[in-house]
Order: structure tokens, then sequence, then C-alpha cells
């Protein structure tokens, strides 16, 4: 029984033509993913972010290998505060408030690129095009083994993806049960040489969940991108996820920062140097 499931959320991630799930209206299609301890739910993980003041702030990452997750540069810092977390706890494949299959683990070592920590200014493009980062682990995660690889893709591959293939986001929106995971999966609907866009259903919380896609040949999954930025209505609230607003009409889109060769490098090589400068800020 849970084979043939598999096999249908697989179909599911990899059906081609004329679906659209209605991400921004007229319903919200997002689905609560209970298999948390199942591959590649399992290296899906909740971020406690810790400023100091004993508060857990919610964010998503990815496990991309035993000791590195990856998720947005806002997640590892923060221009309104001016500064990153004191420290990140890190749960993956949690399923509840209380229910946290792998524990947990707590890293005070994170990476953001340089040109996203020091572009002050709230609409330089770096904000959007640089927002993500790393978290390394002290230790691995005893139980998980098996990670989702990054692919960095031409253009011609990213427009077939957009008219043959489905995305799939996963993560944990703070508008839903504390601690739970939620997915949905939609069509890409355009992308730049660095922003992937998509009607995918998001909400906070979600910052830093993988968007990834399904390779039905071989039954991989492949890291494409990482959310990282939802809509917000005129009085600038996320629409639908929070009391008092509504889903986004038609034509609006979220988006992420698309996986690029270089955006692999820096996260592969933190201390990489690019005409002698280092591409990536170490935090806190």
């Amino acid at each position: 029984m849970e084979a043939e499931t598999d096999r249908a959320i697989d179909v599911l991630e990899d059906l081609s033509g004329g679906i659209d799930y209605a991400l921004v209206g007229p319903r919200d299609n997002r689905v609560h993913e209970i298999r948390t301890k199942r591959f590649p739910f399992n290296t899906i993980c909740y971020l406690g972010r810790d400023f100091g003041d004993g508060l857990w702030r919610g964010c998503t990452g990815t496990l991309i290998g035993p000791r590195t997750v990856l998720t947005a540069g806002h997640c590892v810092y923060s221009h309104k505060f001016k500064r990153a977390p004191e420290k990140i706890t890190v749960i993956p494949g949690r399923s509840g408030r209380d229910t946290m299959p792998y524990g947990y683990i707590i890293s005070t070592q994170y990476y953001a690129p340089k040109r996203y920590v020091k572009a002050v200014a709230a609409r330089h493009p770096d904000r959007k095009n640089f927002d993500y980062g790393i978290i390394v682990l002290p230790r691995a995660f005893q139980g998980i083994k098996k990670f989702m690889k990054l692919k960095p893709l031409p253009q011609a591959e990213f427009d077939k993806i957009k008219h043959t293939k489905l995305i799939t986001i996963a993560g944990y929106p703070g508008d839903r049960p504390v601690g739970s995971l939620w997915r949905h999966t939609e069509k890409l609907k355009k992308s730049t040489p660095q922003r992937l866009f998509y009607t995918v259903d998001t909400c906070p919380g979600h910052s830093g969940s993988p968007v990834w896609f399904l390779e039905w040949k071989n039954r991989k999954r492949f890291i494409i991108g990482v959310h990282t930025s939802g809509i917000l209505d005129e009085l600038g609230r996320s629409y639908g996820c929070s009391k008092g607003t509504v889903l986004a009409p038609p034509g609006l889109m979220n988006s992420g920062v698309r996986i690029t060769p270089d955006v692999v490098a820096n996260i592969r090589y933190r201390n990489r140097k690019v005409n002698g400068v280092k591409t990536m800020i170490r935090l806190p």
C-alpha cells in the first residue's frame, strides 16, 4: 500500500500539461504531509531562529548533506534586526509541536552571500537575487542518509520543465498547526537568470523551502530553487495567510532564487573567493 501511495505522489509530481491547482485562487490546495520519516520529506527541516529573546521565529530548510542545510538568506540574516540569529534550532521531519523523529540540533554557524547581507536598501535587487544561505551543523542526524541534489539547469531545460513537468515546494507555514509539514505541487510559470516564479501555495514560514522536480526516468528529485518571496496585499499582508486576508488574484506569483552554477559553488565552497573577495559571509 505504501509503495502504491509513493508512486501516486511521484506521478503527481511528474504530470504534464493541462493541470492547474489554483494555487493563487480560488482555493488553498496545500496538502498536509504526514510521512515525514520518508524521503524526501525527512530532509525538510523546521528552523527555529532565536535572536536572543528566547522566541523561535520559524523558517524552513533542507538537508542537502549530512551537515549542510540549504535555506533562504533572510532565514540566517535579518535586515530588520540588522543581524543574524544567535542560534538556529534545526528539526528535520518534524510532524507536530512535540513530534521530532530525528531530534534537533542547534547551530551557531551559518553563511549567506555577501551581496545579500550588504544590500541594505529594501528594494536593492541583491535582496532578492542572492537570498539564500546555508546552516552548518556540528554533527549529522542519525538515520538520514539520502539527500536531494542541487541541479543548475540551462534556460532551455527550465523552458522544458515549464511545459512538461511540475514543481513541488514543502515546508512549515506559520498559518498551520505548529510543526506541521505542508506541500503543494504546481507548474513553473516563469524563470529568469536568477529567479523562479510559480503559483505554488506558500505562507510565511515557508521561506527557505526547496523547490524541486521529479526526473521520472530514474525517480530522482532535484532541487532547482529556494523559495524566498510571497505575494503581499495592499496592506503588506501575505494573501490568504492570516485572518482578514483573501487568496491572491490570478496572475500574481510567488518566487524563489534559482539554483545556478554560482549558487552551487558558493554553497559547496563557503570560503570561495572571486577576484580575491569572499562571496559568502560567516554568520553570526
